[in-house]
């Protein structure tokens, strides 16, 4: 029924082999996208505009890197966010798009780790990497649990611990890539809070943005994807870059 719609998500379908595998993603998808509320509709809708800003290469290289994560559910709690760490790719390439990179491809996986994207933007090499920041492992066993809970406002030690983890990390792999010593570089973090309904996320962003004034790493774009399906409110920060999706 909405194959026509969604041609991407469906191809990803297309590619599991049990789609009736409790592993497996898009289980009984059909029936939960006509019969949930609208903005489980809308939410997939979303995903399949980002799948379709790629290219017929860099489609067929994302899909096959995905295709494994389709039957690879993580029942410590965290459902298949490794598909969507994969997928979460599609939404850099799309962002490297829209602020006039031209050449913009996937780099594809070598033994040393590199960078998963690069382009040309106003002539100069241009590099991306992308990171995702994911729930911590108290609000994927309460949810594996289903206990009951209290989002805080503040976001922990913990949190921004990974935060700037990664992005050294990927200012690591991103020079390692860069032999020349001549590219741009970005990092696209991708933020799953434990706040599911995203209440204090207005809050959130403004102790990152106060965290990388106090800490800043210099050399590197940052960019945050703020996710606003179905209700959440644009936002913008001094430090970094919010694409605001949805």
């Amino acid at each position: 029924m909405f194959r026509m719609q969604m041609p991407r998500l469906h191809e990803l379908r297309d590619l599991i082999s049990d789609p009736n595998s409790l592993d497996a993603y898009f289980q009984n998808f059909e029936k939960n996208v006509q019969g949930s509320p609208r903005h489980v509709k809308k939410i997939y809708l979303s995903w399949e505009n980002e799948l379709n800003g790629l290219d017929g290469n860099a489609w067929e290289l994302l899909k096959s890197e995905a295709s494994s994560y389709l039957i690879r559910k993580d029942r410590s709690g965290r459902g298949w966010q490794q598909l969507f760490d994969i997928l979460n790719q599609a939404r850099a390439y799309n962002y490297l798009k829209a602020i006039g990179c031209s050449d913009v491809r996937f780099i594809p996986r070598s033994d040393t780790r590199t960078p998963d994207l690069e382009g040309i933007l106003e002539s100069v090499r241009t590099l991306c990497e992308v990171k995702t920041i994911n729930i911590s492992e108290e609000e994927a066993r309460a949810r594996r649990e289903f206990t009951v809970r209290t989002i805080v406002t503040r976001l922990d030690g913990g949190f921004f611990r990974k935060l700037k983890s990664d992005l050294l990390q990927a200012m690591d792999q991103l020079r390692a890539y860069d032999t020349t010593n001549e590219a741009r570089y970005f990092a696209y973090v991708n933020l799953c809070f434990d706040d599911f309904l995203g209440e204090f996320k207005r809050e959130y962003f403004r102790q990152i943005d106060q965290y990388l004034s106090d800490n800043p790493i210099p050399g590197i774009a940052i960019v945050f994807h703020n996710d606003r399906m179905p209700f959440h409110e644009e936002l913008a920060i001094a430090n970094a870059t919010v694409v605001n999706a949805g």
